[in-house]
């Protein structure tokens, strides 16, 4: 029995050997490493504040909380500093898309600014810092609302309105635009309304046309999907016969709200339709290159930051079971992911949320990771015995981390911070991701080739992810919110994944580094899908 415990002491010695064992004791070299790597984050950080903030001195805005009707809405007034607001000259009523929010509109806000209008931007119905619920229908009833509001206080007149809007937002402009009869509407990439070319009428947010109104300008991207681009294209052959369709070369949904020739476009429209000079210059762009600098400054901060917390927990390993086989891991992990999405077509366990389809994407991680747990029952009983003070460690941490993230994103390109209904539905939310993570995490195993271990991480995660894409595909789930933000979703778990691969070499513990990853992923997710 002596010999046994010995063996299986060396074992796991090596083990934690193969992974490092922290800063504490760490080489001279590798402490200076990691002080020059903060350092440069630092200086990332600083001159990304800078390019964030200087160009914002152009422009003036306000920032209103409206009563309309039923509705209470956030609203962000754009004008230009030097220029005194008047609304005969004109204004634009601003609609951003589905999980969008007004900061991520300010590009093209500020493009229409330019041209000396007054310019509105809501944020919508369980959006942003709105309350919600969010519905199609209350989004589209709220806008009319605040559209009738903004006229009766004299703010804007809707003969010298424009409005504008981006998908979801594109359609609610398009909608809209026939009771409050605008001066013209510019709908990019609006989101399709009626069921044709590939898109189900299940996964559609309105199921009707409007009659479109003069002066209408349609846009998309050259690499939007097939369907979005071809049911814009639909418009053009209205009835009323001045609406007109652009097609933005080298352009995908998301750059359209960042693209320059997007917000040409839109200028020259608004100029001729409000008879205003035509050659404004283009706002600025170094937001954007100020929030790359500040993710590149936080991803060089947060390896020496997440040693430093966690520190060297000593010579004890936490690994308590061999790594699970590659082809017997992806099958249990594929298997449980296609019980999920059947299981969830019937007894969504987690609508408590009130998250729209967020509350289905919760219940998917309850599901596939209560599944993966039971499979392994004792790795996953056994890795707990990690000292609470490596969990508290990993947990502020990520709370840290995600209000680092969420702040620099808020000053830099989108809403991100969230509010209090936001964060009473994370405790669940967070609860459901963790099942998730610990269960990809034991089927992962322990850290000893760090980037094969990565990739089968990242491609467990994928493996996961398709159930849910041919769900809504090919079975008609209609939960495509999901996958529709499924870029961001890919970015998330490649930056997170770097920084749970070194919370589980650091504490030797597959439920540390859930816990790590889940705050990241729960935060991630209440700050994209609407309140509902």
């Amino acid at each position: 029995m002596l010999a046994e415990k010995s063996g299986a002491a060396g074992r796991n010695l090596s083990v934690y050997h193969a992974r490092g064992s922290g800063t504490c004791g760490a080489h001279p070299a590798d402490k200076r490493s990691q002080m020059f790597q903060a350092v440069g984050g630092v200086l990332c950080l600083v001159l990304g504040g800078f390019l964030a903030l200087y160009p914002t001195r152009r422009y003036a805005e306000h920032r209103y909380v409206v009563d309309a009707a039923a509705c209470r809405l956030e609203l962000l007034m754009v004008s230009r500093a030097d220029l005194a607001a008047d609304p005969d000259t004109g204004a634009v009523v601003l609609f951003h898309g589905i999980a969008a929010n007004r900061i991520i509109m300010l590009y093209l806000a500020r493009a229409f600014a330019e041209l000396g209008l007054r310019v509105f931007v809501p944020d919508l119905p369980g959006h942003g810092r709105s309350p919600g619920p969010f519905t199609p229908a209350s989004a589209e009833s709220c806008s009319a609302s605040l559209l009738r509001g903004l006229a009766a206080r004299g703010m804007l007149l809707p003969n010298r309105t424009i409005l504008a809007g981006h998908s979801m937002g594109a359609a609610i402009a398009l909608r809209v635009a026939g009771k409050f009869r605008p001066a013209g509407v510019i709908a990019i990439s609006p989101a399709p309304m009626r069921a044709g070319h590939g898109v189900a009428s299940e996964n559609l947010l309105f199921h009707t046309l409007p009659l479109l109104t003069p002066n209408t300008l349609v846009m998309v991207g050259q690499f939007e999907p097939a369907g979005l681009k071809e049911n814009a294209a639909d418009l053009a052959r209205s009835p009323t016969g001045s609406v007109v369709f652009l097609e933005i070369p080298r352009n995908t949904h998301v750059s359209m709200l960042f693209s320059p020739a997007v917000a040409r476009e839109a200028q020259e429209w608004a100029a001729r339709v409000l008879s205003l000079p035509d050659h404004p210059r283009l706002p600025s762009r170094a937001f954007l290159l100020a929030c790359l600098l500040g993710i590149i400054g936080l991803l060089l901060i947060g390896g020496p930051f997440l040693r430093e917390m966690l520190g060297n927990k000593g010579n004890e390993d936490f690994e308590s079971t061999e790594p699970v086989p590659v082809i017997r891991g992806v099958l249990e992990v594929a298997l449980f992911s296609v019980v999920a999405v059947e299981i969830l077509r019937h007894v969504p366990p987690l609508r408590v949320l009130r998250l729209f389809q967020g509350d289905y994407l919760a219940s998917f991680f309850l599901v596939v990771g209560l599944g993966l747990i039971l499979l392994h029952g004792t790795a996953a009983r056994n890795g707990f015995r990690a000292q609470p003070r490596v969990f508290l460690g990993a947990a502020v941490a990520a709370l840290l981390l995600h209000f680092l993230l969420t702040g620099w994103f808020e000053l830099t390109a989108t809403g991100a911070w969230l509010n209090f209904a936001r964060w009473a539905r994370f405790p669940l939310f967070a609860v459901s991701a963790f099942l998730y993570l610990y269960g990809i995490e034991i089927v992962a195993g322990p850290v000893v080739d760090g980037y094969r271990r990565y990739a089968f991480w990242f491609l467990l995660l994928t493996l996961a992810w398709l159930p849910l894409v041919f769900g809504v595909l090919y079975f008609g789930t209609g939960e495509f919110l999901p996958v529709l933000l499924s870029p961001f979703f890919v970015l998330q778990a490649l930056l997170a994944g770097l920084g749970i691969q070194l919370v589980r070499r650091q504490s030797g513990a597959a439920p540390v580094a859930a816990l790590f990853g889940a705050i990241l992923l729960a935060g991630f997710c209440l700050v994209l899908f609407p309140l509902s």
